[in-house]
């Protein structure tokens, strides 16, 4: 008898410690903050031309290389094509966004209409402190742009533009330029030249200049101009790219 009642109890405590366990796990499983953190390491990667276009994330290679459970990299997944940064296709996977040629020129057009008036709007409204922070990402990208890391340079300026445009406090225009910014980069990383960031630096000194004297239609100007230009900077032809080893660079960037 009381060799059952040890064994009774040894039951009891084991399927305590399942129970227990079985908790920590679902508590894990329903963290979103992992996603997020995840999410946010393949977004930057994708927005510096690391991980480029057209490249599939096979949710078994991710799971190995993230060491986390598939249902997790599957909402990682659900993330990145909300911000349509990823293209997830039916019976195919998952892949990193390859935005057309026509879609690039409409990214670019949609861009100058917006940015025109924000940049008219700061301009006018700008505060030092404010000011003050523009000259520093501008700072940032002509350090990087002299140390030759361009993808850094990409980075900043997609920082540029979205601060600027937070300036002009005109919360819709502001989400509808975000979708824009991120096609972009990723139009660079497709179509891209080595004149796309030396481009960049250049125009957004001149801009600074620009909204620190108070020119407002000036900088409008100039900032419709900064786009075309580096619009003009692309190579937009269609082009036959081989798949990366996904593996690999996510080993080495991650």
């Amino acid at each position: 008898m009381r060799n059952q009642g040890r064994d009774f109890q040894q039951l009891q405590k084991t399927q305590r410690q399942m129970k227990l366990a079985r908790h920590k796990a679902s508590e894990e499983d329903a963290d979103p903050s992992i996603e997020e953190m995840l999410a946010g390491q393949v977004r930057r990667h994708i927005l510096s031309g690391r991980l480029p276009p057209g490249t599939k994330l096979g949710e078994e290679m991710l799971t190995e290389v993230f060491a986390v459970n598939r249902s997790r990299i599957r909402r990682v997944l659900q993330i990145l094509a909300f911000d349509r940064l990823v293209e997830l296709k039916a019976n195919r996977g998952a892949f990193i966004a390859s935005p057309s040629i026509k879609e690039a020129r409409d990214v670019f057009e949609a861009r100058r209409v917006i940015e025109r008036v924000t940049t008219e709007i700061v301009a006018r409204t700008i505060l030092t402190p404010q000011l003050i922070e523009l000259g520093r990402i501008v700072e940032k990208q002509r350090d990087a742009s002299v140390q030759g890391e361009s993808r850094e340079v990409i980075g900043l300026a997609g920082d540029f533009h979205r601060y600027l445009c937070g300036l002009a406090h005109n919360t819709a225009l502001a989400q509808v330029l975000e979708p824009l910014i991120l096609r972009t980069a990723l139009i660079i990383a497709l179509y891209g030249t080595s004149q796309a960031a030396v481009t960049m630096y250049e125009h957004h000194a001149r801009l600074l200049q620009l909204i620190e004297s108070g020119k407002s239609l000036e900088a409008a100007r100039a900032m419709e101009q900064c786009l075309y230009v580096l619009e003009s900077t692309l190579d937009l032809r269609e082009r036959h790219r081989r798949e990366p080893d996904l593996k690999s660079l996510l080993t080495m960037i991650s």
